[in-house]
């Protein structure tokens, strides 16, 4: 389905793709197999006894993700973000999966560190735009889509997200329809050049949401330079959250921030109707998460569990 995204992304052969990974790290995939005389037993065999070798172990996912290029299969699932209101979908984040023939479906968390160890890092940013981008194809027009971006990987300047530019032209999906979901935000040491290459987008209608936030600081810090529209709270802070009270802390001081600065608040990683219900009570106003519909190729639905605890809810605290 992504032939020609793969081929973006390689940019050789993938015979001299393999052959240059193999010169770099191929000795080191003979050194930690589980049994080198068994070819049987692959370098997948090992990933177990790689938990005290971080270094090694990226290099080896780093092999996984080549046989991925070369010989497997990509695909998109989508997660709908509910309004907490009116049980209503908000809109869908396109997740990129990976599986090959050694391994099950593998998340982006365990492909773009790989994709780092190789180098190709902004190239296969770009591939996870394409692949989303072409299965929101299929989504409704007026469908907002949270697209994951790495702030890391964009440039200093105004032309940064050309690449986005083109993809979505491409496939003729509007940027008034997408949310640049900035991931792990946090861990950014400035805001304003940030703000610099988020430029053209916001021009054109897109709109943001930082992604994977954890504390009222790293919130507070990039609100002023970036006014997102969207804040995604991370699910460290939201799974577990009815039992405990410095989550909860958190949660309420970013729904105080969510009024002073106009944003909406999400919640990430729900999974028990008692979290969500302390979610609700802070003020969030939208949420996603196993327990309301867990990802799917085909946009699912809300569960019953949700459609339950929105029919359980007091009239007042409900919209049609």
């Amino acid at each position: 389905m992504y032939g020609r995204a793969r081929r973006l992304l390689v940019e050789r052969t993938p015979e001299q793709f393999l052959e240059d990974l193999e010169k770099g790290v191929g000795p080191l995939a003979e050194r930690v197999r589980v049994a080198p005389e068994d070819m049987r037993q692959t370098k997948w065999d090992a990933m177990s006894r790689l938990q005290t070798l971080p270094l090694a172990r990226r290099e080896v996912e780093a092999l996984w993700l080549a046989d991925e290029l070369v010989s497997g299969e990509f695909f998109v699932e989508f997660q709908p973000i509910f309004d907490l209101h009116s049980g209503g979908i908000v809109g869908q984040e396109g997740l990129l999966r990976g599986r090959g023939k050694e391994a099950g479906p593998r998340l982006a968390a365990d492909m773009f560190p790989a994709a780092e160890a190789l180098n190709v890092d902004r190239t296969f940013e770009r591939f996870s735009w394409s692949c989303v981008l072409e299965s929101a194809r299929s989504l409704p027009a007026e469908t907002l889509l949270f697209l994951n971006v790495n702030p890391r990987l964009i440039g200093r300047s105004e032309h940064a997200l050309v690449a986005l530019g083109e993809e979505t032209e491409r496939r003729g999906i509007p940027f008034s329809r997408l949310v640049l979901d900035l991931v792990e935000i946090e861990t950014l040491p400035s805001a304003p050049e940030l703000a610099q290459a988020l430029t053209v987008p916001r021009d054109l209608g897109a709109v943001i949401a930082l992604d994977d936030v954890t504390s009222g600081y790293g919130a507070l810090q990039f609100c002023h330079a970036l006014q997102p529209e969207w804040i995604k709270v991370d699910s460290e802070v939201t799974r577990g959250i009815a039992r405990d009270p410095r989550r909860r802390a958190i949660l309420k001081f970013l729904a105080d921030l969510s009024k002073e600065f106009s944003f909406t608040l999400v919640a990430e990683g729900v999974e028990s109707a008692e979290d969500l219900d302390v979610c609700a009570a802070e003020g969030v106003g939208a949420a996603q998460g196993y327990f309301l519909a867990r990802p799917a190729a085909v946009p699912p639905s809300a569960s019953e569990n949700f459609r339950a605890w929105l029919a359980a809810r007091p009239k007042d605290q409900r919209t049609a």
